[in-house]
């Protein structure tokens, strides 16, 4: 009776890592996921973020990372408030991007990289011309892509110093581990 319960023990610990943990389809090693709630977590205590644009204050309230099912590219909701002296109490918007990833080996961090913008919505139209609206997005995308979304050595990822790369499958992250 014990044998048959160490035997079940062993079978269940196997399932059970064998779903967090899987063979990287490019052959590098294996690959483990990093649920989006903890990039989310880390994500959010580097917000409010503001920069001064020659046109006025841009401040970036906040940045979700989301997944986008079907795709190999994260999806990215901000939303921002732009202010200057025509406008003291600045305009609303919301913009949506998609993003690929970054891993920087030194800092032991991810990056999102390769931003696109899929939609961007301003409060009031008519504030804002074209030119303004592509200003905006551009530094919504700079100030995103230079935050680091999870760092690996702080967050107790036991693997850290094995890192052979980072993508994202299907909207989902996954950490490559190998030798």
């Amino acid at each position: 009776m014990k044998n048959f319960l160490k035997i079940v023990y062993i079978v269940g610990l196997g399932l059970s890592l064998n779903s967090c943990v899987g063979v990287d389809p490019s052959g590098r090693g294996y690959s483990v996921e990093v649920p989006l709630s903890t990039i989310n977590n880390s994500l959010a205590s580097s917000f409010p973020k503001q920069e001064n644009m020659t046109l006025g204050t841009l401040s970036v309230m906040s940045a979700n990372v989301f997944s986008q099912n079907g795709k190999d590219k994260l999806g990215v909701g901000s939303s921002f408030k732009f202010s200057n002296f025509l406008m003291p109490d600045g305009i609303k918007g919301d913009v949506k991007l998609s993003s690929s990833l970054r891993y920087d080996p030194t800092s032991k961090n991810l990056y999102l990289s390769n931003l696109g913008i899929e939609t961007l919505k301003v409060q009031d139209y008519s504030l804002v011309d074209n030119n303004l609206k592509k200003a905006i997005a551009s530094v919504v995308m700079t100030l995103i892509e230079q935050q680091p979304i999870y760092n690996m050595q702080k967050s107790g990822f036991i693997g850290n110093n094995l890192v052979q790369g980072v993508d994202v499958r299907e909207g989902k992250v996954f950490v490559t581990l190998g030798l």
